[in-house]
């Protein structure tokens, strides 16, 4: 059984890493190595890399794949200001950001071994640790660890102005983005729009695009709401309301209850009057977005991006709001599922005490 899952995720995986793969060779790179030649560094390494480092001869640097979300996403830019920074303080090892479908996918890639970190959600990494939701076809999947929480993720609600939605039941029978396939988006709009009494395959018009295109829909009046788990301000939002007049959808605090009461790694968040076009304060709910890496991965390399992670907090935050969230005192915030040994030393170091239960290995 095992072995037939691993096989139908890997045909599922392969398909959209070709997609990927093609997005990334497109899109400008920092450095002009191409993603190829990170792919083939990282693989020509043996399984488990445990001399990955210093295998490495000098002047030869590691090439490790850090997965992040769709373009337009705070993943994706968010992505590409850790590696540029960290890099500066990396020896011997390299992080390349690469668009990918974000949480779920992150987590598959990372589990196959195509990935060696990636950014996603804590509640799509539960939902992985315990098979369940995304993860109920393959099973569970406990090949990652965490290093620290990047941010705070919150899920948001906007509509058109004209729908007069305010609520989620005000979106029945409307064409909502409910987020790309298999991210954590999709996945936290199932569980509210359950809590809302709401069918999401029935009562909405269920519209799959990432974020960048569901932006532009709104825009052009093909979608009526979009959902979308972001940073706070989200630029995706800031965006819209410069051509479209808003409304703000509000999560009650009824719902919130039936949420945490399935998944109590959530929080209740209120987003303050004033920071987008809204004119009064909506409620909602909030998780982290963490960076996690392959289990596999030596000690000693997990502690120097772990190091090299929040050394570079000031300057991921210069290049990208969300990083304004990046701290060591909130670095395990809401982590269920275990960490790596490597960034527990670091932790420790820093006088922070990783919970026991959040050390296996």
């Amino acid at each position: 059984g095992q072995c037939m899952k691993k096989i139908k995720k890997i045909l599922s995986i392969t398909l959209a890493m070709v997609l990927i793969f093609t997005a990334t060779a497109c899109s400008s790179k920092t450095e002009p190595a191409a993603s190829a030649d990170g792919k083939e560094t990282q693989q020509e390494q043996p399984a488990g890399s445990e001399t990955a480092q210093p295998a490495a001869p000098s002047g030869k640097t590691v090439a490790l794949i850090m997965g992040s979300g769709s373009s337009g996403g705070t993943y994706f830019a968010l992505g590409g200001a850790m590696a540029s920074a960290m890099n500066k303080r990396l020896e011997g090892l390299s992080l390349d950001s690469q668009a990918s479908g974000a949480s779920v996918e992150n987590i598959n890639m990372m589990d196959i071994g195509e990935f060696d970190l990636g950014i996603a959600m804590n509640a799509t990494a539960d939902d992985a640790w315990n098979g369940r939701n995304a993860f109920a076809d393959t099973g569970e999947i406990k090949s990652f660890r965490a290093i620290g929480v990047v941010y705070h993720e919150v899920y948001q609600i906007v509509a058109n102005a004209s729908t007069n939605a305010k609520s989620v039941t005000d979106l029945k029978g409307l064409k909502v983005a409910i987020g790309p396939t298999g991210s954590g988006t999709a996945g936290t709009s199932d569980l509210v729009f359950k809590a809302a009494g709401l069918d999401i395959n029935k009562d909405i018009q269920p519209q799959q695009d990432g974020f960048g295109d569901a932006a532009v829909k709104m825009q052009d009046g093909h979608i009526d709401a979009s959902c979308a788990v972001l940073n706070v301000p989200a630029s995706s939002i800031v965006e819209m309301t410069t051509s479209t007049e808003l409304s703000y959808v509000s999560v009650s605090d009824e719902e919130i209850a039936k949420i945490q009461a399935e998944a109590p790694y959530f929080e209740k968040m209120v987003i303050p009057a004033g920071t987008y076009s809204n004119t009064e304060d909506f409620q909602t709910i909030t998780c982290q977005a963490v960076l996690y890496c392959r289990s596999d991965l030596d000690d000693d390399t997990v502690y120097n991006i772990t190091k090299a992670f929040y050394e570079s907090a000031d300057e991921i935050a210069a290049a990208h709001p969300a990083g304004k969230d990046i701290s060591l005192e909130g670095g395990l915030s809401g982590i269920t599922t275990a960490v790596h040994p490597g960034a527990a030393r670091y932790y420790e170091e820093k006088g922070i005490t990783v919970d026991p239960g959040l050390l296996i290995d």
